[in-house]
Parts: C-alpha cells; structure tokens; sequence
C-alpha cells in the first residue's frame, strides 16, 4: 500500500508542474512578468530594471521562443516510457551490485539516490545503515531527522539519467523567466516516476530480495535539494 501511495504522490509532483508549465507560453509569462515588474509586484535583484522590462516587452511580442517551448513540452508527451523503465532496470541493478560488493550489505536499511545540475547525469548514491526512515509525501529536507545515524556507510555511482533527461538548453536565453530551469525539473520529476516503476519491477522478479533491512527505503533529491520517498520495501 506504501508505494501506490508513494508513486502517486510522484506523479503528483510531477503532473503539477506540467500543468503549470503546459497553461502558458514564453510570450504570455514574458508579459505577465511584465505586468509584475511595471507594478512593483516583482523585485529584480542583480540586473537593471529597466533593462528587464525592455527585455520581456520584447519577448511578449515574438513566438520564436514559444514554438521552441512548446517543442519541448511535445517532446516530454512522446517519450517512450516503456523504453526507459527498460533503461533504468539495469541502473538499478548495477545499484543493488554496489550494495552488494561494499560489504556492508548487512547493515544498509536507506539509500538516496541523489543527482547533480542537469547535464551531469550520473547520479551518486549515499548508503546509510539501520533507522527508522519517514515515508515523504511532500519534498523537504531531511539532514535533521537523520543525525543520529552513523555517517553514511558507502558513496557509490548511482543512475544515468541522460536517456530520460532531454535537452532544453535552446530556453538558456531565458534565463530571467527560469523556464529552462523549469522544464529541466519536469524531466527530473518524470524520470523519478520512471525509476519507481523499474524498482517495481525488480521487486516483482525477487531480485529486490538481497536488501535485508526492512523497511528498506529508497529516497531521491537533487544536491542540497528537498528529497522525496523513491520506493519502500516493507517486511
């Protein structure tokens, strides 16, 4: 019951930032940041203001930039979602390899899977031993309630990410209206959907089993980022 619980919440994440994303263009949120500035509503720190309000006018009135955008949102709706669950499956495995060949095997109850800025797609794992570890159903920060662990037990490499990451970097001009930063997180958030349906398939053919803690707790987070509950295994 843990992990329909879990994936839900991840599609969740995920689905609220698409519909966000997918309810606008570049030209309309050019205009309404426009509206925002003119009106003292919005703060521009580090740049010129004025140079911004030129900025998105200009943006407000071309498409160039929508079409590109829109590109990107279409190309999110056509991923082959099989093909990379297929992808990940074997990423996973090599995780639960690294688990295995550390030695320490006995002793791991929690992995975190965490990555890196959006082109570095190699993701690291840090492995910590027995605790009692919260399910999250809202990201945030979790340094705190695992201080009374021993310090992590094993770093190892974790999951390429490239085959579901797909370039945005034809946004990186837009850097004041962060749409590029924004649509690289819906990548980010759908290929946690991804890994939690390929770790679902692993538990459904045992090769889950070798974890022996229980529960067992997958987590995932961007560097220095919020985390959230990936999978769990329960007893």
């Amino acid at each position: 019951m843990h992990n329909a619980r879990i994936l839900e919440n991840l599609v969740k994440q995920r689905d609220r930032l698409f519909n966000e994303l997918a309810a606008t263009t570049v030209s309309e949120l050019s205009k309404s940041e426009y509206i925002e500035l003119k009106a003292g509503r919005l703060f521009v720190f580090d740049s010129d203001e004025r140079e911004m309000l030129q900025e998105l006018k200009r943006l407000s009135k071309e498409t160039k930039f929508d079409a590109i955008y829109l590109g990107i949102l279409e190309q999110y709706g056509k991923l082959n979602n099989d093909k990379l669950v297929n992808r990940f499956i074997p990423e996973m495995e090599k995780l639960l390899h690294a688990i295995v060949n550390s030695g320490k095997m006995e002793k791991v109850q929690a992995i975190f899977i965490e990555y890196d800025y959006y082109y570095h797609y190699t993701s690291s794992i840090n492995a910590y031993g027995i605790h009692s570890y919260p399910i999250i159903e809202e990201p945030r920060y979790l340094t705190d309630e695992i201080d009374e662990l021993q310090p992590v037990l094993f770093l190892a490499d974790g999951i390429n990410f490239e085959p579901a990451w797909i370039s945005c970097e034809a946004l990186e001009p837009l850097e004041q209206l962060d749409v590029e930063f924004d649509m690289q997180r819906l990548f980010q958030l759908h290929s946690r959907v991804l890994l939690h349906q390929a770790l679902a398939q692993l538990q459904k053919a045992g090769k889950l089993e070798l974890l022996q803690n229980r529960p067992f707790t997958f987590y995932i987070n961007e560097h220095d980022c919020e985390v959230m509950t990936l999978y769990r295994l329960e007893n």
